[in-house]
């Protein structure tokens, strides 16, 4: 037997005992080609980040083609982000996931058909459902369980609330629109980063986000904005580059808490649901930052016909 072409292992029986044995090792031109073949792969197996962004670009067009079937696509946003939420904090029995729920699509709701003038409601009936639910049914481990479940709240819901403001006062194009500018923001930002990044944005809650990449991705990202902005909103010049500034700031700054959180309970991504991408969390984690900004200041300067 010539051992440079095999490799010792142990086998076992059905009763437990180990036995070695060998397996038969490749030829060197063998695993040259078997690297070769899994290199060349197909195209989704070697670019499912592409492919995934491609399949989500085509269904939030087809979604947003009216006000309709965008709240729908945001409230299946809604519960598919409060499932990825309730997974990563694991709170089991001690917080429901309808009790999580309400947290993410009160606000949405409220506020799509209400108006602002009620967006304080869901927040003083979540903490009143949170201490009722966990007084009366609950006798251990949920004090530490608050704080996640509020900030979820507060990050989540008000951001999607946000979104469905935006919806429902400037349109479906407008909105799918600005949804979609915050990825042209991340594209560039990973793009040239990955090719010319040398200094880390934040080495430790987001080490692949470069200082380079970060600014050719806030200067692509603001110049569609303002361009956005200058269709659909009569503001003034300055007030156009600030707000258009502000959002796609305000939308890197959103990415790198949603990787504060994820680093805190040491998650990569919140979930698997989006091959290349993680979960639906890690897909809007931007836009729910930056659209609250945009929603301050359309009702400072009073933008609402």
């Amino acid at each position: 037997m010539n051992y440079l072409r095999y490799k010792k292992l142990y086998q076992s029986d059905n009763d437990g005992t180990f036995w070695p044995g060998y397996v038969e090792l490749p030829d060197e031109d063998d695993s040259s080609q078997i690297n070769k073949d899994q290199e060349e792969g197909t195209f989704f197996s070697t670019n499912p980040r592409i492919v995934t962004g491609i399949v989500l670009l085509i269904l939030v067009a087809v979604m947003f083609i009216n006000n309709t079937s965008a709240l729908i696509l945001l409230i299946i946003v809604s519960l598919l982000a409060t499932k990825e939420w309730f997974d990563m904090f694991e709170y089991g029995q001690i917080l429901p996931y309808p009790l999580l729920l309400y947290a993410s699509l009160a606000p949405l709701l409220v506020v799509y058909f209400f108006g602002l003038n009620n967006f304080h409601v869901p927040y003083l009936i979540f903490p009143i459902g949170v201490i009722i639910y966990t007084g009366t049914f609950v006798n251990y481990g949920v004090y530490d369980k608050f704080g996640s479940s509020f900030l979820f709240l507060i990050w989540f819901g008000t951001g999607l609330a946000s979104i469905g403001f935006i919806l429902n006062n400037f349109g479906s194009l407008f909105t799918f629109l600005l949804l979609i500018s915050i990825s042209i923001n991340d594209v560039f930002a990973y793009e040239f980063g990955k090719r010319y990044g040398k200094r880390k944005l934040s080495k430790n809650i987001s080490p692949n986000k470069t200082v380079e990449g970060f600014a050719a991705g806030m200067f692509v990202g603001t110049v569609v904005v303002f361009f956005m902005f200058n269709y659909f909103l009569d503001i003034t010049f300055l007030q156009k580059i600030l707000i258009s500034f502000l959002f796609i700031i305000f939308g890197t700054l959103g990415d790198l808490f949603e990787s504060k959180i994820k680093r805190s309970i040491e998650l990569k991504d919140t979930s698997t649901l989006l091959p290349g991408h993680g979960g639906v969390l890690d897909r809007i984690d931007s836009q729910l930052l930056s659209f609250p900004i945009l929603v301050l200041f359309v009702h400072f300067l009073d933008l609402i016909q």
